[in-house]
């Protein structure tokens, strides 16, 4: 349920203070308590309602400040508040918020509700951050930097909480879960749109890459164990809800949007946002709310294909199980089943026939493959065009989908031309090594085959890759 909240606060009159929305009315009064009159001034800030929101996003902050501000396009205001003397350490999370709130503006379709958004850092946060509406706390290290002196790693961990706490302004504040069982649509979508807006800002990090062995890594880390959960978790009382703020919310849950990201095509996962955003506006929804907009805007099973991946735990290793190489074309016999990373037993019938929907993206020399096909079943067979004779083809090209890929080593010694020529993209070359290894100790993978993959990498020169090796 959510409600307007109109909030005043009498506060010492040399002190700051601002809430959700903006200051409607201010004036000084006198304090006098039981003891004596001492004629201590005190400050009353009156601010306007807010729109209708759920409780956990009222904030409000009192204290000294020094600050910042700018204007997005449309005329939001933006403030940095810092401690007194060092506001030039919130120029750099400045220009970032105004320019994700230009992106987040376009992509959802739907401008930011409110007519100005706040930024403040707390020394000691127990988080990294809190997206309360029009208010967002951060812990100082995660928001204010000297960006002389800030190394790439600390811009990107300050520019990447900033565009996450701004899209849960839509994702999470205007349109909000019905309840925590949801949870995953707030951290998982945020998770990915950090990476979404970051990306257009600063195109030169390579963010999509840097998800291959972050986000996506971890992920499947934590995932491939028996003691993983569901993205979609049944919640009975509101302080469970800890339990879930993990990994698997954030981590996984960025990937599988990602991976209906690539299923679904940029302009109609485009779409069925913008109309997920207008229909539940102010509201409250559940995830089927969210497949229905995207069937809608596609045509695609979506509920169908998603419940495999948000309702059961672990993902699928996808192991070549045969393979017939022709001068322009190959044909591959793909089977998939549950990967655990310590390579253990499966202890019944269930766990043994564990199926996802699995869309197969495939890339060759000649670029990524145009047809999707969808594994629903234990088995599919695909047939994929090659360039010439001696062409390479990469399984989960990308690394759109959040599994395990097995090649022969018939299929690795064709890629090592890929991976030496660099005409296999980064971010599947830096995969190609975690899934080996992944393989290797879990026992489904040859360690003499991982070592002849490691010989392909002798020129490589991508950071990215570099990450992949030295996990290795």
């Amino acid at each position: 349920r959510k409600a307007i909240f109109g909030i005043t606060l009498v506060v010492p009159y040399n002190l700051t203070a601002f809430s959700n929305m903006p200051e409607q009315s201010s004036r000084t009064i006198l304090h006098a308590n039981e003891r004596k009159t001492d004629g201590t001034k005190l400050r009353e800030v009156v601010f306007l309602d807010s729109p209708l929101m759920s409780s956990y996003l009222v904030a409000f902050c009192i204290g000294e400040f020094d600050f910042l501000q700018s204007q997005t396009k449309s005329g939001v205001l933006l403030r940095v508040y810092t401690p007194p003397g060092n506001s030039a350490t919130g120029q750099f999370a400045l220009d970032c918020a105004v320019k994700a709130l230009d992106v987040y503006d376009e992509f959802f379709g739907v401008p930011y509700p409110l007519p100005k958004l706040d930024m403040v850092g707390v020394p000691e946060f127990a988080m990294g951050a809190m997206e309360n509406w029009g208010l967002v706390v951060y812990r100082q290290t995660d928001l204010l930097i000297d960006p002389e002196m800030a190394s790439d790693a600390q811009k990107q961990r300050v520019c990447t909480v900033v565009t996450h706490e701004l899209a849960h302004q839509w994702f999470g504040n205007l349109v909000t879960m019905g309840w925590w069982n949801d949870l995953w649509l707030n951290e998982g979508f945020a998770s990915w749109a950090e990476n979404y807006a970051a990306d257009i800002i600063f195109p030169k990090w390579g963010m999509w890459d840097q998800f291959t062995t972050g986000h996506l890594s971890y992920a499947m880390k934590l995932d491939a164990l028996k003691t993983s959960h569901p993205i979609q978790v049944p919640i009975a009382h509101a302080e469970e809800v800890e339990e879930v703020f993990d990994g698997i919310s954030y981590c996984k849950g960025g990937s599988v949007v990602r991976m209906i990201s690539a299923v679904l095509g940029p302009k109609a996962f485009q779409a069925g946002l913008a109309a997920y955003m207008k229909k539940f506006a102010y509201g409250n929804t559940s995830t089927t709310d969210l497949w229905n907009a995207w069937e809608e805007s596609s045509g695609i099973p979506v509920g169908e294909m998603m419940a495999s991946w948000t309702e059961q735990m672990g993902f699928p290793a996808l192991r070549v199980v045969g393979e017939e190489w022709e001068v322009d074309k190959v044909r591959l016999t793909l089977e998939q089943s549950w990967f655990l990373s310590d390579g253990s037993e499966y202890e019944n019938e269930e766990e043994a026939g564990k199926r996802w929907c699995i869309p197969i993206f495939t890339c060759t020399e000649a670029g990524t493959q145009a047809d999707t096909t969808f594994l629903r079943e234990k088995t599919v067979t695909i047939e994929v065009p090659l360039a010439n004779e001696d062409g390479w083809v990469k399984l989960n090209a990308g690394q759109e989908v959040p599994m395990r890929v097995i090649n022969t080593t018939a299929m690795n010694k064709r890629l090592a031309k890929g991976i030496k020529s660099k005409a296999l993209p980064i971010c599947d070359r830096a995969a190609l090594l975690t899934d080996a290894y992944a393989l290797v100790k879990a026992g489904q993978m040859a360690p003499e085959d991982l070592v002849r993959l490691l010989s392909s990498y002798t020129e490589e020169d991508e950071y990215i890759v570099w990450q992949g090796l030295s996990s290795v």
